[in-house]
């Protein structure tokens, strides 16, 4: 076991978050047309993680009630997908 481990870089870390987020909802079976779709919606939910944390800690409780909801739609999004994906495999398949 090495002392000091490679670096990640901005890239790696971007790709192992996207996994585990398509793991975590269940996405990681889609065709590949439909993965990279996910990849570029992951892509541009994990810079939003930083505005989220931001409004939380100085936002009024309208604000963090407001992103609650709207990280509750996009939880709803990936189910829906998810769900479609089977439906279509089933019917298609």
């Amino acid at each position: 076991m090495a002392l000091f481990g490679t670096k990640e870089t901005k890239e790696d870390k971007i790709a192992r978050k996207t996994q585990a987020m398509m793991e975590k909802y269940g996405l990681e079976y889609l065709d590949q047309k439909d993965l990279e779709s996910v990849r570029s919606i992951g892509y541009a939910l994990m810079g939003n993680n930083m505005i989220e944390l931001g409004t939380a800690l100085s936002g009024s409780g309208v604000d963090v009630a407001k992103m609650s909801y709207l990280r509750a739609l996009i939880e709803q999004n990936w189910i829906i997908i998810r769900q479609l994906d089977r439906l279509n495999k089933k019917i298609g398949g």
